[in-house]
């Protein structure tokens, strides 16, 4: 994929799915959405946008923006960009369009793409997720909303993250270990 085929694929503005919408509409394809952080890729996204993809013709991922992550996670996420994120998702098979959601929330997206199908993930923070102010936004479009299990309910971003660092502190103590031979002792 060139870097302009990227930058066709990337909107960067919430507003520019208005004419995305129209113009799968008159080729006559089913639009999925659905929307995330994407931070680190793992097999649990892969498999999610996977499935998501088979409820129909084109996949539009929303994919949180640095300061939407941060808003909601703290200031210590996202690992990487929301450039990197999108270019990376779109690299995926299952993935067609990506956007950039400015807000936590991806009601913006969903107002101006009007998905034929809007996919979310089953967790314990999501919970109401069929009630909240998206999944009307959908309904009221004439859309569906679909529940889906998470893929990989071990593995996620902060697990990762958890991992790396669990084994860089042993590493860390280990070496320090080894270079006072155990414990310290002060030399005459």
């Amino acid at each position: 994929m060139t870097a302009k085929q990227i930058k066709e694929r990337i909107f960067e503005n919430e507003k520019d799915l208005v004419a995305l919408q129209k113009k799968l509409r008159r080729q006559k394809k089913k639009i999925v959405f659905t929307s995330g952080s994407f931070d680190l890729i793992h097999v649990g996204h892969t498999r999610y946008l996977e499935e998501a993809k088979r409820h129909g013709d084109v996949l539009v991922v929303g994919v949180s923006s640095n300061k939407a992550i941060q808003k909601v996670k703290g200031p210590n996420k996202p690992v990487l960009d929301e450039k990197v994120r999108s270019e990376m998702l779109l690299y995926l098979r299952a993935v067609d369009y990506v956007v950039i959601l400015r807000q936590p929330s991806c009601l913006k997206a969903i107002m101006h793409l009007c998905p034929d199908i809007f996919i979310t993930v089953g967790e314990d923070w999501n919970q109401g997720c069929l009630e909240s102010p998206e999944a009307e936004a959908v309904r009221a479009g004439g859309g569906r909303v679909v529940v889906l299990k998470r893929q990989s309910p071990k593995i996620s971003t902060t697990a990762i993250i958890d991992n790396i660092m669990a084994r860089q502190i042993v590493k860390y103590f280990k070496q320090a270990l080894d270079k006072n031979n155990g414990a310290l002792k002060e030399h005459a």
